[in-house]
């Protein structure tokens, strides 16, 4: 078992007696050592966001902090709200993993250096155990969520070799979405309890998250709230949550769930839903029915094409608004705020454009699946 981080900076700041904080090499917050004053507002966003924002991190790569061969004086710069500091490197086998920062309210005593880069060395060794880890894990991950039952379960027992957990365990899995015209950014892994598995696309991510009880989905809600505030507001997302799963090797049908709770959270009803649940999706679990191209052609007929062709927002909004409240002309018109009149003339509409029958069962039930999945399928 490695040194404790937080061990570490508390270390640093006891001997120093200055604000201590230790950042990733992507600049989020590990960890952060007590001090009698706050600070300046870097120090002070930092930990309230849990890493330090994109500007602040380029002013301090101008420095040359990445390559730097030991610690490196930054001025303190009013404009920036940001008083001087040092950065100490923090490395593994000359690579940088992460920064220790030490708030200057006074220089730091030269006597102390060689007991700094000490604590930074067996903070560099344990960031890079840590990610050498995490990057293993990863690995694993995709390989747990493979087609072939036989790589399934050879990932499962090796990941439970290293995982803190055992086969056994119950997990259920959370996958963050971006939504469209928007990048996923890296989620801060130093936000999650270590025993959440990590996998990384390029437009999702994965976690697999392990359950305190079966059944019981409080861990991984946990999890996709933090995950989806480790993001930050400049990225958009949502979360979708599978169902459990009652063994680590069947992580899959929980993921291939979130997946498409993830997909319907980010277009329900036109506006990103935060994060959904398997278990709530009810008619939209469909979705993991087929492939889309069969989804589309099982849900298209000729009226419906011509309602989503031709049909124009109001129209399609308005059938939609009538089937979700089972035909009932009065609570639809409230939902969409216009006259009955004006709502059976647009009934009408739709009726000759579709040529569907509104009070039949049999083509309301037709029109209101198309109406639900259609815009979810690619």
């Amino acid at each position: 078992m490695g040194p404790d981080l937080q061990d570490l900076v508390d270390e640093a700041a006891r001997i120093t007696e200055m604000a201590v904080t230790l950042e990733d090499r992507e600049f989020n917050l590990v960890a952060f050592g007590a001090h009698r004053t706050a600070g300046d507002a870097v120090r002070q966003e930092s930990i309230l966001s849990r890493r330090s924002t994109d500007e602040v991190r380029r002013y301090y790569e101008s420095f040359g902090i990445a390559r730097a061969a030991g610690p490196v004086h930054i001025p303190a710069d009013p404009e920036r709200r940001l008083l001087g500091r040092v950065c100490v490197p923090v490395r593994w086998q000359s690579v940088t993993y992460g920064y220790l920062w030490l708030l200057e309210d006074r220089a730091v005593d030269p006597a102390l250096l060689p007991e700094l880069l000490n604590l930074a060395g067996r903070a560099g060794a344990e960031l890079a155990r840590h990610s050498r880890w995490r990057d293993d894990l990863g690995w694993k991950v995709g390989e747990l969520l493979s087609t072939f039952p036989e790589t399934r379960s050879k990932a499962a027992g090796e990941i439970a070799e290293s995982w803190s957990r055992d086969e056994a365990t119950p997990v259920a899995a959370v996958v963050l979405r971006a939504l469209p015209d928007d990048a996923l950014a890296p989620v801060n892994a130093w936000r999650l309890p270590r025993t959440v598995l990590v996998g990384t696309g390029e437009h999702a991510s994965t976690f697999i998250v392990p359950l305190g009880a079966p059944g019981d989905l409080t861990a991984a809600r946990a999890v996709a709230r933090a995950a989806l505030s480790a993001l930050g507001p400049e990225h958009r997302a949502v979360a979708g949550i599978g169902g459990p799963a009652d063994t680590l090797v069947r992580a899959r049908a929980s993921w291939l769930q979130a997946r498409i709770a993830a997909r319907v959270a980010a277009f329900r009803q036109g506006e990103p839903a935060g994060q959904l649940e398997w278990p709530e999706l009810g008619v939209h679990r469909l979705l993991g029915a087929a492939p889309d191209a069969q989804l589309r052609e099982a849900l298209a007929q000729p009226g419906i094409d011509r309602l989503l062709d031709e049909g124009g927002t109001e129209l399609v909004r308005t059938a939609r608004a009538y089937l979700d409240e089972a035909g009932s002309a009065q609570r639809t018109a409230n939902a969409l705020g216009i006259h009955r009149q004006t709502l059976y003339h647009r009934l009408e509409r739709i009726e000759r454009l579709t040529g569907f029958d509104l009070d039949s069962g049999r083509d309301r039930l037709g029109l209101h699946l198309a109406l639900v999945l259609l815009p979810h399928l690619d």
